[in-house]
């Protein structure tokens, strides 16, 4: 072999393996810090209610154990539980996504119970998606057919003194039609 052959050769073995470690060391992430800057979530436990565009209105309704009466439209605060907004599908609205939102401030032990209800809703039955965290973990996500005015229980679950679930269900449980 010629010196400049063998001097190319080693050349491009060279840019390749300085080619591949530049790819490897891209491919390293180093671990995440604490941003002090990143915001906690609103709540400890977070319950989102989403449907298709439209005037079609559902409600979510949430009842904590330090609650008598469950948190809904008609009562938007509980002790820890707050309805964020109460969507009325298109009217006073000016975006196309209907949604409601629930967040618990704290996680007393006891039973939680998720209802939706369809309150404004078409003759045939809507999916409706709903997704519940607790402490910014997925603990529930289900999609569930409604009918007009039905009401029906997403989960119900027990959480013990120091937050974990203890047992979950989809047991029926009127919140809304209870009082009626």
């Amino acid at each position: 072999m010629t010196p400049i052959l063998v001097r190319d050769l080693l050349m491009n073995m060279l840019l390749g393996l300085t080619a591949l470690v530049v790819l490897v060391l891209a491919q390293i992430n180093p671990p995440a810090k604490d941003n002090p800057d990143t915001l906690p979530p609103p709540g400890s436990l977070a319950m989102v209610a989403a449907w298709p565009e439209g005037n079609i209105d559902v409600d979510l309704w949430v009842k904590s154990p330090d609650d008598n009466l469950p948190v809904g439209y008609s009562r938007k605060d509980g002790t820890v539980c707050s309805l964020l907004r109460d969507d009325l599908g298109v009217t006073n609205d000016g975006s196309p996504l209907n949604a409601e939102t629930t967040f618990c401030r704290a996680l007393p032990a006891g039973e939680y119970i998720i209802d939706i209800h369809g309150y404004s809703v078409p003759a045939d039955s809507i999916a409706v998606h709903v997704e519940v965290a607790l402490n910014g973990r997925l603990l529930v996500s289900r999609n569930m057919d409604l009918k007009p005015k039905q009401e029906r229980t997403v989960v119900r679950f027990t959480l013990d003194a120091a937050g974990n679930v203890t047992s979950s269900n989809e047991v029926f449980a009127p919140l809304r039609s209870a009082g009626k």
